[in-house]
């Protein structure tokens, strides 16, 4: 990288950002930076998902920089829908946490990158720049909840299913019982058998336990609230597990 830390010294060519932040302080002191740091045209920013799928649909930039905790529809599930309806667009997803469950859901994505808001400006202009130009950039932190805790035999979605864990996700989210069973279409008994299934797979003896396990995890966050979404018309289902 340039001493400077300009892009224009490596590419002639300006690209286009779109940034998808609801944290109107944290948008706006990333808007001014990378307007400072970088040879590039900030297209535009959005708060929420749906504001920034229109904007990437209409302005079509280069490189999507998305929050993942975005209120109501995330920032990963944002992504899948970007990733298909603007094949060639680069995402690189920004996140304070690193749990196991968001690091997962980050590598299941298919998107091109990874980096902690924390990071230093020096890192974000590494990141933004490897990933713009067709690479792949996933922090140290990412590589290392990879290592130790998703590639470890026990982790959760190489023990639990697809109904479980989303079972799971949904319990330790606080969601009631017969909204689970009316979100995932099962009956109360059914949810009881999988709550029975989940805590007899990973040697648990009550929900107390479970909880303590899944906020272990990072799986007591409900993945974009599980709300209606105009992205995907109506309901939407939990990421399946990578199944080994």
């Amino acid at each position: 990288m340039p001493a400077d830390g300009n892009l224009k010294a490596m590419d002639e060519a300006t690209f286009r950002i779109v940034l998808v932040e609801d944290q109107r302080f944290m948008a706006e002191a990333v808007e001014a930076w990378l307007r400072q740091r970088l040879d590039c045209q900030l297209a535009g920013w959005a708060t929420s998902a749906e504001e920034g799928l229109q904007l990437c649909l209409t302005v079509q930039p280069d490189l999507a920089l998305l929050d993942v905790g975005l209120p109501g529809i995330d920032g990963l599930e944002l992504a899948k829908d970007l990733l298909k309806q603007l094949p060639d667009l680069r995402i690189l997803m920004m996140s304070g946490r690193v749990d196991p469950w968001t690091i997962w859901r980050v590598q299941e994505s298919g998107v091109h990158g990874f980096i902690e808001k924390d990071q230093s400006p020096e890192v974000w202009l590494q990141a933004i720049q490897i990933v713009v130009r067709g690479g792949a950039f996933f922090s140290p932190a990412f590589k290392k909840t990879q290592v130790e805790c998703l590639k470890h035999p026990e982790a959760f979605h190489k023990i639990l299913s697809k109904r479980e864990l989303q079972v799971l996700n949904l319990v330790a989210s606080g969601w009631e019982e017969s909204l689970i069973c009316n979100h995932l279409k099962i009956s109360p008994s059914t949810a009881s058998v999988h709550r029975k299934n989940i805590r007899q797979k990973l040697g648990l003896h009550n929900d107390r336990e479970l909880l303590s396990y899944a906020r272990r995890w990072g799986l007591n966050q409900a993945v974009g609230g599980n709300t209606p979404s105009p992205l995907h018309g109506g309901k939407k289902d939990l990421p399946a597990p990578a199944r080994d």
